[in-house]
């Protein structure tokens, strides 16, 4: 296997000079992954938003739940909330979960908030405030459970009637 004084190898074309080629490919891929790269320019970071206060808690402090009532007498939903944010007053009936808005009113800058409950058909209601700030925060009562009960009904009085005299 020498030939002209070189050694050859079992594939004639395989020598010294054909090893350059895969090995300058080699070299230039290298290269080019690991070639310095220009410097990114400093960007400095963004500055931190300020710290948003969480909305101050909503409650529902009457009715209590569970509480009854008859459609003609009903009572107001009163609380407190975050003053100056709206207060609105969602119902829906047991064991629907659709809210539906009742109504809504400021909050006043003592905080406080008061709604009237009327015209009510009897049933069982869930009723909660939420308290939406101007910025969009939101804070949300617990639900409360309303039961809106006919009255009995009062006993027919019976007109008097001829009253016999004994002898």
């Amino acid at each position: 296997m020498i030939e002209d004084g070189r050694p050859r190898f079992w594939i004639d074309w395989y020598d010294r000079w054909n090893l350059i080629l895969p090995i300058l490919v080699l070299a230039s891929a290298g290269w080019l992954v690991t070639r310095p790269r220009p410097a990114q320019p400093w960007v400095p970071p963004a500055p931190a938003r300020p710290a948003v206060s969480p909305l101050a808690s909503t409650t529902l402090e009457s009715p209590a739940s569970g509480a009854r009532f008859v459609p003609d007498r009903l009572g107001d939903v009163e609380g407190r909330a975050q003053p100056g944010s709206v207060a609105v007053l969602f119902y829906s009936m047991a064991p629907s979960v659709e809210r539906r808005e009742l109504s809504r009113m400021p909050v006043g800058a003592d905080g406080r908030y008061r709604f009237r409950l009327s015209r009510f058909p009897p049933g069982v209601y869930v009723i909660q405030v939420i308290a939406y700030a101007a910025d969009g925060r939101t804070a949300a009562s617990s639900p409360v459970d309303v039961w809106v009960v006919q009255p009995p009904a009062k006993p027919e009085a019976k007109p008097p009637g001829p009253t016999r005299r004994r002898p």
